[in-house]
């Protein structure tokens, strides 16, 4: 185990601290019988989803283990917690206040979920013998200088029975930081797949067969600063196959009639799904106004330009891993947010096409409209969208692995 002199004064300041209010209430949870695994989220609002599914593969693979949860920062919103598992402020990182919790609770296994280091909660389960590891961590290249100094991190760190990290690049930047090298593994991206976005199976298939050979591309949720660049691109795009149709999804739905009107006087072919239902041979853009569609409209497009990444202060307006999940190649500009991990994902994964100026959207399409060019990217987005689960269930085993080492008789 390190030393750090800064560590020290720290929890030695700290010590003079009164148990807060927040320790007293978790001390009042009844622990029940059996082998007890505490999770805490230690970076915050960031670390929900990843600590909802490690909790749910914890009791799918292990009903019988009792899991406590704490967070820190505002209270999670979201539905995903197993039902009659506790979910609780963190209490306040002090030695007095993490050691009421820890004589209490007396967890068999503490797991931090995420970047964070509470250093009072570890030291103090150190003293007391409850072993720490860490999950779902991703650590930039640049964090040397990030979370802590770096005497005091290797401290912490030293402390950790093992550290789950998500990928190769977060390993090597714990290990530069100064993790012990033989406790560091790769678990992976933790997300559950989505359920696919329906449609009915009978009618893609009719329009499947209307639409026969010709080359087909979507740009879903297009706001009205970015229509110009996307008609650019599906003129780039007819001029490579004159056959080519655009399937165009507005951000606004309720436009469409003043949109289909200003497509029409500017020389274009254009249909409506509200109106005719379905293309037919002579349109070369038709409206997607249903929003209720997109399901369908995926399965039917090779390519999908993701509307809203080029259009400062727009905001991506769908996510982009409803596409990857139904076999679309993906197509975005540099304006991610709030869909920024998601699209960090797939553009890692070289499962979407970044483009950085509208004006090279056309080249893309035009690019991706070879079947085995879009092919590779749907492939590398289905395995990205339907990877994470298995993630999430090898990291539980490592989890219960390790609380198993670390006690007897657990069920």
């Amino acid at each position: 185990m390190r030393y750090s002199v800064l560590l020290w004064l720290r929890l030695a300041l700290a010590r003079g601290r009164r148990t807060g209010p927040l320790a007293h209430a978790a001390a009042q949870v009844v622990r029940p019988p059996g082998a007890l695994i505490w999770l805490h989220l230690a970076d915050g609002p960031e670390a929900v989803s990843g600590a909802a599914l490690i909790a749910q593969h914890l009791l799918r693979q292990r009903p019988a283990v009792q899991l406590r949860i704490t967070f820190c920062g505002p209270e999670p919103v979201t539905t995903a917690w197993p039902a009659d598992v506790p979910c609780l402020p963190a209490p306040e990182d002090t030695p007095a206040a993490t050691r009421l919790v820890l004589e209490s609770w007396r967890p068999d296994l503490i797991v931090l979920v995420g970047n964070g280091l509470p250093g009072a909660l570890i030291c103090t389960a150190h003293k007391l013998g409850v072993p720490v590891m860490i999950a779902d961590a991703r650590i930039a290249p640049d964090a040397r200088r990030g979370l802590f100094l770096r005497s005091e991190q290797r401290s912490l760190l030293s402390r950790l029975s093992r550290m789950l990290v998500r990928d190769p690049e977060s390993a090597a930047a714990l290990a530069r930081l100064g993790a012990p090298p033989n406790r560091i593994e790769v678990g992976g991206q933790l997300s559950e797949p989505a359920d696919p976005l329906p449609c009915s199976e009978a009618e893609r298939a009719s329009i499947a067969g209307q639409m026969r050979a010709r080359p087909v591309w979507l740009a879903v949720a297009v706001p009205a600063a970015e229509l110009a660049a996307v008609l650019v691109a599906h003129r780039h795009a007819l001029r490579h196959a004159h056959r080519s149709l655009l399937i165009l999804a507005p951000a606004t739905p309720g436009e469409a009639t003043d949109l289909a009107a200003e497509l029409e006087a500017d020389g274009w072919v254009v249909g409506r799904r509200t109106l005719e239902g379905e293309p037919d041979e002579e349109m070369q853009i038709f409206l997607a106004d249903d929003p209720g569609d997109f399901g369908l409209w995926y399965r039917l497009a090779p390519v999908t330009y993701m509307g809203g990444t080029f259009s400062e202060g727009t905001g991506a307006a769908r996510s982009p891993l409803e596409a990857a999940a139904l076999g679309s190649a993906i197509v975005h500009g540099p304006r991610t947010a709030p869909f920024d991990a998601e699209y960090a994902r797939l553009d890692d994964a070289r499962a979407a096409r970044a483009v950085l100026r509208p004006t090279g959207l056309g080249d893309a399409v035009a690019d991706l409209m070879a079947p085995d060019r879009a092919a590779i990217l749907a492939h590398n987005a289905w395995a990205v969208t339907s990877g994470g689960a298995g993630a999430a269930e090898a990291v539980a085993r490592a989890i219960l692995s390790e609380l198993d080492s670390r006690t007897t008789g657990a069920q």
